[in-house]
């Protein structure tokens, strides 16, 4: 009875472990890095589509602060979580930041982001990824994810929006527009 005891507690002492290894690795979200440990920064001439303003250019927004939602139109997270981004952009437009989302591009036609566009009042400069550049190379295979990118290019990914994500999200954007 005894060894059960000492190996129950010594299993618990290991989960808390590692829980606190996780909740550490939570607390801290860290630049987005390669698989060589090199920092990444967005390509602002990866071409996409402007669907909201076909004029505008995603280079536009190169050298500033930027929120991106990455999403496809009929995703029902993506649809449920672009409100509530919208706001957030809103809330922090005044201290400089820009906001745009871009939807995915394989499968989606043109009039299903003009679609959601018009469903979800999007005040946001929508852009298409229709040469599936962007996902690939910065996206998780899963819909929605936020980008949070600074002046310099380098960036933070989001792949869920989680109340822990969204407080995470924040504390980052008050540091980086004080």
């Amino acid at each position: 009875m005894r060894f059960m005891g000492k190996a129950f507690s010594l299993i618990a002492l290991f989960a808390a472990t590692v829980f606190a290894q996780v909740e550490a690795k939570q607390n801290a979200p860290e630049l987005m890095k390669d698989s060589s440990g090199t920092t990444m920064k967005i390509d602002f001439t990866i071409p996409l589509a402007g669907i909201s303003d076909p004029g505008m250019l995603f280079s536009h927004f190169s050298n500033k602060p930027l929120m991106i939602f990455y999403f496809s139109p009929k995703c029902p997270h993506c649809q449920a979580n672009f409100p509530h981004m919208q706001t957030l952009i809103k809330q922090y437009e005044e201290k400089g930041l820009n906001g745009i989302g871009i939807s995915v591009g394989s499968g989606i036609k043109k009039n299903d982001v003009r679609l959601f566009i018009d469903q979800f009042n999007a005040s946001l400069p929508i852009f298409q990824d229709v040469n599936a550049k962007f996902g690939p190379r910065y996206g998780t295979g899963y819909v929605p994810v936020i980008f949070l990118v600074n002046k310099d290019g380098t960036f933070y990914r989001f792949s869920d929006s989680s109340k822990k994500s969204l407080e995470q999200l924040q504390e980052i954007l008050n540091k980086m527009l004080p």
